[in-house]
């Protein structure tokens, strides 16, 4: 019986420690309307790249919501049905994101890699950085150019940015803000792009 009860604690445990980093999530996003949900079945493989969540239409969901959890942006809905959705989040490997980073406000392209996510990196390129300011470690958010994705949102943390051949742009690796491999709940934000 007592076995049971710690197992039983541990787990009530674990889950109110993922409610409550949802909980700051949704305050430092105070300004969007969100919905949460729960992820109640995902495609095969090591990450969640694409995944169904219980809620849909009948919640208010529509195509192209963003998504967001465990600081910063998961992805976006791509198919609603009355009490599911479909998220294709950010590391699968058709997507991309118009990003910025917030030291220079200089605009980027991150494109998902599941290969690359094995490393626990996604490729960003095309980032016309005028002063060399970007450094390891800067934040990259959604840029207000992003036709599908509201903006300010954190997608990650720049990694390793090299000048690209042209000597015009450059390119790099991002370490995503989200854990793409421990995902359960997902915050939904209701106001679309």
């Amino acid at each position: 019986e007592l076995t049971e009860e710690n197992t039983r604690l541990r787990s009530e445990q674990f889950e109110l420690e993922r409610l409550r980093s949802l909980y700051e999530l949704d305050q430092e996003y105070m300004q969007y309307h969100k919905i949460g949900a729960r992820i109640i079945s995902r495609d095969s493989g090591n990450w969640y790249s694409s995944f169904v969540i219980d809620k849909g239409s009948n919640d208010g969901l529509a195509d192209d919501m963003n998504v967001i959890a465990g600081g910063g942006l998961v992805g976006r809905i791509t198919s609603v049905g009355p009490n599911w959705s479909r998220v294709t989040s950010i590391i699968s490997d058709n997507s991309n994101v118009s990003g910025m980073t917030l030291a220079t406000g200089d605009n980027l392209i991150v494109s998902g890699d599941l290969q690359m996510m094995a490393q626990g990196v996604i490729p960003f390129s095309k980032l016309v950085d005028s002063q060399d300011a970007v450094a390891e470690g800067d934040k990259v958010v959604t840029s207000d150019i992003s036709d599908k994705y509201l903006p300010g949102i954190l997608i990650g943390y720049t990694k390793d940015v090299t000048a690209d051949a042209n000597n015009l742009t450059q390119a790099g690796y991002l370490v995503p803000a989200v854990d793409f491999g421990h995902l359960q709940e997902v915050l939904i934000i209701t106001q679309k792009k």
